[in-house]
């Protein structure tokens, strides 16, 4: 994490002690460094549901989908055209795009969605003061009075300047100028006690509330995932699910998360690496042919094996709760 020292009592999420950071609420400091890992859990970390992950997921699929298409449509006769693939794949890609939206948008609680996150984040606001902030874990409040003492101890030659400690006053700067843009607090009227407006975090709220993404949440409990009845389905008859519609809102998604992740609790973002970099070549064998002769042969007898067991499955349907009553006899 840069240059520094390791402290006695370090919990390992953090380089510095909440006793050797430059706060002067310690019990406030060491609860906003709980909620913070848990937010970074949220966001990062968790194996099966973090939220950046699936915001990553929604582009990788979006890119992966939209260059699949532009295949089919150079080659219209070509395989990727044929109804047995295309349904599969449009049926299939929208599922998986619209349920992991309706993931990030989930307000259950004990959920990991974006929504929580937000909603988690406004609700502990008394937390986000300008000092817990800035020196949650061992950078120093007065950048200015750090600066003139580097300055005046500066020895001519080659040196590396303090990312991370009580002497990192340039990265202490840009905290501070972040946590001005975000609160409306401007310096020289800076406090330690200073707290990002509820305006602000409630206008989190509400756009992602107004976003693409809650429409097509609410279109996924009508159409996708539950039958909805007819009120519900007027109320959302007007989302239509197309690619587009599904990319401005993995967009908004992608904006109010970096928006909370980077400016708001310093995690960290993804500016400029949204997409995830591929670790193998994504047009590996598109040279080739779905399929010869032999394997549509092969195929085609798949497809009526299939047919004939699901046409069949239905037989016997009059002797169901005959042969219910013959597994379970009354009275065993």
């Amino acid at each position: 994490m840069g240059l520094g020292y390791c402290c006695a009592m370090v919990d390992s999420d953090y380089t510095y002690s909440v006793d050797d950071c430059d706060v002067q609420d310690k019990v406030k400091l060491r609860t906003f460094r709980e909620k913070r890992r848990q937010w970074k859990d949220w966001l990062d970390d968790d194996p099966d549901h973090a939220i950046w992950r699936t915001v990553q997921e929604l582009i990788w699929r979006d890119v992966q989908f939209a260059t699949i298409g532009q295949l089919a449509k150079d080659n219209p006769e070509g395989p990727l055209n044929t109804s047995l693939i295309a349904e599969s794949l449009i049926g299939g890609h929208v599922a998986q795009q619209v349920l992991a939206i309706r993931r990030l948008m989930d307000k259950g609680r004990n959920r990991i969605s974006l929504y929580r996150l937000v909603v988690d984040v406004r609700s502990n606001r008394e937390l986000l003061t300008r000092e817990n902030i800035v020196c949650f874990d061992g950078l120093p409040f007065d950048h200015e009075a750090v600066e003139a003492r580097e300055w005046a101890e500066m020895t001519p030659g080659v040196r590396w300047g303090h990312t991370t400690g009580p002497r990192a006053w340039s990265t202490s700067e840009r905290l501070h100028r972040k946590f001005d843009r975000v609160s409306g607090h401007h310096h020289p009227n800076r406090s330690r006690s200073d707290t990002i407006p509820k305006a602000t975090l409630s206008g989190l709220e509400q756009l992602l509330l107004s976003s693409g993404a809650a429409r097509i949440a609410e279109w996924s409990h009508a159409y996708l995932a539950h039958a909805g009845a007819p009120f519900d389905r007027e109320a959302v008859k007007s989302v239509a699910i197309a690619n587009g519609t599904v990319a401005a809102a993995i967009r908004d998604l992608a904006l109010i998360t970096e928006y909370v992740s980077s400016q708001i609790l310093w995690i960290g973002g993804y500016r400029g690496a949204l997409m995830p970099t591929p670790q193998f070549d994504v047009f590996e064998k598109l040279e080739n042919p779905v399929a010869d002769d032999a394997g549509q042969q092969e195929a085609a007898l798949v497809w009526e094996r299939k047919r004939r067991e699901w046409d069949d499955a239905l037989e016997g349907v009059d002797e169901l709760l005959a042969r219910e009553e013959a597994a379970n006899p009354p009275g065993i």
